[in-house]
């Protein structure tokens, strides 16, 4: 809903604590209790679609600059937009308003969604009826960008990426552009093991990152897979990818950093493994996603990832 010149456009890595059991330090949160599915599981039983439901958290994910969806968010630099659809002007009032009609903070996450739905069954029903028209995440998350955020920064293709990870976590299903990613068990090894274990590390998950899938990483996996309500069976494949994958763009740091860095390494990029998204990153991701006819965005999404991983 404003200039997204702030956190949102950056999509970097969600810690989400310490692990207890299984040897690595105490268990994050279940992904039952994330703000996103929380979300999705809202408009779902509003009667939108999969789709439809995954384009406005994906949306939300990039508005508030966190995956899971932070409703306390507020626009990065001072500037008025808050919330996970970083409301501004007349709309942040009326966010205020119905919040101090319920009694509760407007950083209220249910009373955020319940605000949403408000809107788009009165003041933006026109963005409802065009969102409703759409049937893929990508459609969705265009539609949601244009006709209810309406944002002066487009970003759409990070509200695709974010929309498409949503729509595979959640959904049981795969988005149009998902590329295949490799199933990884006990006993797998090489830069695919290396990326995984950066990746958990992005999660708060405690484990050494040496390219080898041994019992270290195994229980790990399995931590993941029932702090995330997986089948915990130990082997990851498209469903345990989805929810361990995070979107990664310029300014991004940390271990799901340094898992990319890996994979362009591993196809050719003369690249640091540093966990900074710079300029170098940026310019190995473009080079890489023209070399195999992506979109040249700089956005690593689950069409990246996906070609990249093997």
């Amino acid at each position: 809903m404003h200039t997204l010149n702030r956190r949102s456009l950056f999509l970097g890595t969600v810690t989400l604590g310490a692990l207890g059991a299984l040897g690595v330090a105490g268990a994050p949160p279940a992904r039952a209790a994330d703000n996103s599915r929380t979300a999705y599981d809202h408009f779902r039983t509003k009667g939108l679609s999969a789709a439809q439901s995954a384009g406005l958290v994906g949306n939300f994910i990039v508005e508030s600059g966190k995956d899971p969806i932070d409703p306390t968010a507020k626009q990065y630099g001072g500037g008025p937009g808050r919330g996970i659809a970083q409301w501004e002007g007349s709309r942040r009032d009326d966010l205020y308003a119905y919040a101090d009609s319920r009694g509760l903070a407007w950083s209220n996450l249910g009373l955020q969604l319940d605000f949403v739905w408000r809107e788009l069954s009165g003041t933006e029903s026109h963005a409802l009826q065009k969102i409703r028209a759409t049937s893929t995440p990508a459609t969705a998350a265009v539609a949601v960008r244009r006709y209810y955020e309406r944002p002066s920064a487009h970003a759409d293709q990070a509200r695709i990426n974010a929309a498409e990870l949503v729509y595979s976590r959640y959904s049981g299903s795969t988005p149009p552009s998902e590329t295949a990613l490799p199933t990884l068990r006990k006993g797998s090894s090489g830069s695919a093991v290396t990326t995984l274990q950066h990746l958990l590390r992005s999660h708060g998950h405690s484990l050494a990152v040496d390219g080898t899938f041994g019992p270290a990483t195994e229980d790990t996996v399995l931590a993941f897979q029932q702090a995330e309500g997986l089948a915990a069976d130990g082997v990851v494949g498209r469903r345990t990818w989805m929810a361990v994958l995070v979107v990664l763009r310029s300014g991004s740091e940390g271990h799901a950093v340094r898992g990319l860095q890996t994979e362009l390494r591993a196809s050719g990029a003369d690249i640091e493994v540093d966990g900074t998204f710079g300029s170098p990153t940026l310019a190995a991701v473009k080079a890489y996603q023209k070399s195999t006819k992506l979109d040249i965005d700089g956005v690593v999404g689950p069409a990246t990832w996906g070609s990249l991983i093997d």
